[in-house]
């Protein structure tokens, strides 16, 4: 189950909307819901892979200008991690979790008064959390792209379409959620890649 810590993640945005609604221009709540697809990268000997599956979050977004929007964000992915090496006796399967958590900033390109593309960059932190088995759980530095179209319905509801790119920043010679006692180790610098398409709605509280 998701730990207190990450509840409160998941709520921040929703506290911190009501407590700076009366000091902003434009600020919004968008739960959003996509899929996350594999993520392969190099190992000693092998390959290792994050399996696809849907994800679930929830952003919030501070616009004190039409054209630069600040962004916090929380996404949750329930995965399979798999290790397969001629180093590994048996290949290393865990079921894990990953949690991000990005702040970052989109520039919005209004290209009429309802219809919004922008593209973001973010910086923040994932943790990989391993459900069985003796793996360590781990919190890496990440790094994040990202981009969509935002489109409102009104003034205070609306929706977007977006494509995320999340990269957890691993350094080379480094052990996940394989034995590293085997000296199988990550081939790279940052070999999780996991890009996601999302859908979400869009809720203005201001």
């Amino acid at each position: 189950m998701m730990s207190k810590g990450f509840r409160f993640i998941l709520f921040l945005p929703i506290m911190l909307a009501y407590a700076a609604n009366g000091f902003c221009q434009t600020f919004e709540i968008s739960p959003f819901s996509g899929y996350t697809f594999p993520s392969s990268f190099d190992i000693t000997g092998g390959t290792a892979k994050i399996e696809g599956n849907a994800n679930f979050g929830i952003s919030a977004s501070y616009a004190p200008q039409d054209r630069i929007e600040w962004e916090l964000s929380y996404t949750y992915l329930p995965t399979t991690a798999r290790a397969s090496s001629a180093y590994l006796q048996n290949d290393a399967v865990s079921k894990a979790r990953l949690h991000f958590i990005m702040a970052g900033a989109n520039k919005l390109i209004w290209v009429s008064q309802k219809v919004a593309f922008y593209p973001g960059v973010k910086v923040g932190f994932s943790s990989l959390i391993f459900s069985d088995g003796p793996s360590p759980n781990l919190t890496k530095f990440t790094f994040g792209m990202q981009g969509g179209v935002k489109y409102l319905f009104s003034d205070r509801v609306g929706a977007k379409l977006q494509g995320s790119l999340l990269l957890p920043i691993v350094s080379a010679g480094g052990s996940l959620w394989w034995n590293p006692s085997t000296g199988t180790n990550v081939s790279g610098w940052t070999p999780i890649v996991p890009f996601s398409i999302n859908v979400g709605l869009v809720f203005r509280l201001n």
